[in-house]
């Protein structure tokens, strides 16, 4: 046999072998526990989803998956654990509309590009925001607030941090609406809805799921949806849109995402199995309860959306003139 024949039966058999050990190395993941790494503490809201659907691909993937908390620096300890691991789908960042569309702006010095250091898996949850007031303030629509804002120096609106979405949005609102509102800013939404509340501010955007508990039980008084539809929720709260004001809208979106360069069947079976667990009738009925509203993409589909979201939330964020160090 002469070498160059030798050669190509060489390269015949390693493309055979190739093709039957593709589909195989697809069915062998996960061929370890998987990690779900978390930016947030336990107990928040990214925590509880990143529990609930890490009960189901246990299920389903029939491999250990472990919730793993790495709080701080806007996602970047969080992120920097995922990109240090191995590319083979077995550690997942799950995490927040800031952590992927928002902090690489806001930062002035951050360490992941979110695009180029990552791959989509799939889109997991969002919830709308809702614009509120406390019980005692003499406001009562859109219309009122607006004309409130006018009079005696104008109001004052909180957010959950310089940067959040509830800051952007409300800086957004303020130019759509022309009212005269001041940021004030909180260290998180708890501490910024007791003072709500309390009448320290006058009102704020947060999402439905922290809202819609102090909403029915009488605390807050919600005036508009900032979401392009009504809130399940809150079926009776109209829309900023139904009440005149356009292109002032967003929701709290959370998704998943692994280290780039992993192979592709690894990416599909993550999505495959999430998707599953998100359509799954007692998910969803647990997440709608709370005000989350499953939203499962594929690959190339949530890649789409995050471009969107990171060109949307970083014009705001120069436009705002927030940063951080």
């Amino acid at each position: 046999m002469n070498h160059s024949r030798r050669f190509t039966l060489g390269a015949l058999t390693v493309a055979i072998v190739s093709a039957l050990t593709g589909p195989a190395l697809a069915q062998d993941f996960p061929s370890k526990p998987v990690t779900l790494v978390v930016p947030f503490p336990p107990g928040g809201i990214t925590d509880q989803i990143a529990r609930v659907l890490a009960g189901k691909l246990q299920e389903d993937l029939r491999q250990t998956v472990i919730v793993d908390n790495k709080p701080g620096a806007g996602g970047q300890i969080a992120a920097q654990a995922v990109r240090t691991q191995p590319a083979d789908g077995h550690t997942v960042f799950v995490a927040a509309t800031e952590m992927f569309a928002v902090n690489p702006t806001l930062y002035r010095k951050f360490s992941y590009d979110p695009v180029k250091d990552f791959q989509p898996v799939t889109a997991l949850i969002s919830s709308p925001l809702v614009l509120v007031v406390p019980k005692g303030s003499p406001v009562n629509s859109v219309a009122e607030l607006v004309a409130a804002s006018r009079k005696d120096g104008g109001l004052n609106f909180a957010s959950q941090g310089v940067g959040s979405i509830g800051h952007l949005l409300g800086e957004l609102y303020r130019s759509r609406s022309g009212g005269d509102f001041h940021h004030v800013a909180y260290k998180g939404s708890a501490p910024a809805l007791q003072d709500l509340m309390g009448g320290q501010v006058d009102l704020m955007f947060d999402p439905v799921i922290t809202t819609a508990p102090l909403i029915q039980s009488g605390k807050l008084k919600p005036l508009a949806i900032a979401a392009t539809k009504r809130a399940a929720q809150l079926p009776e709260v109209r829309t900023l849109q139904e009440l005149g004001t356009t292109g002032v809208d967003a929701s709290v979106w959370f998704g998943a995402v692994v280290k780039a360069g992993t192979p592709a069947p690894a990416v599909a079976r993550l999505n495959e199995s999430l998707a599953k667990a998100l359509r799954s009738p007692d998910v969803v009925k647990r997440f709608t309860d709370q005000g989350l509203q499953p939203m499962p993409m594929s690959p190339e589909a949530f890649g789409s959306f995050m471009k969107e979201e990171i060109t949307r939330w970083s014009a705001l964020v120069k436009t705002s003139g927030a940063s951080v160090d």
